[in-house]
């Protein structure tokens, strides 16, 4: 289990590479040993925060089947250079 919060590591792996919100989602559920819808829907409000805190920028939408038929709507992240300084500044990125 990781000893980041969250948010610390959902911008850890935006990091690395853009991401698709249900993919930070399982990422995170395996991450921390959770499951469930309620986790499901934590992270994606997390990402809100974080979108609308500028750190990060949404690039692609899509609309995805889900197991029982239901339509979702899915976005990719990615982290941005603010995010990125406020990573560095906040002591989850080293600086480059």
């Amino acid at each position: 289990m990781s000893e980041l919060h969250i948010k610390g590591f959902m911008l850890e792996l935006l990091s690395a590479a853009p991401m698709w919100d249900n993919e930070l989602a399982a990422a995170v559920m395996q991450e921390y040993g959770l499951s469930g819808e309620y986790w499901y829907g934590t992270v994606r409000l997390t990402l809100t925060d974080l979108y609308s805190g500028g750190l990060l920028d949404e690039v692609e939408t899509t609309v995805t089947a889900t197991d029982d038929g239901e339509e979702r709507l899915l976005f990719k992240f990615a982290l941005n250079d603010f995010g990125r300084d406020r990573m560095r500044q906040s002591g989850l990125a080293v600086a480059t």
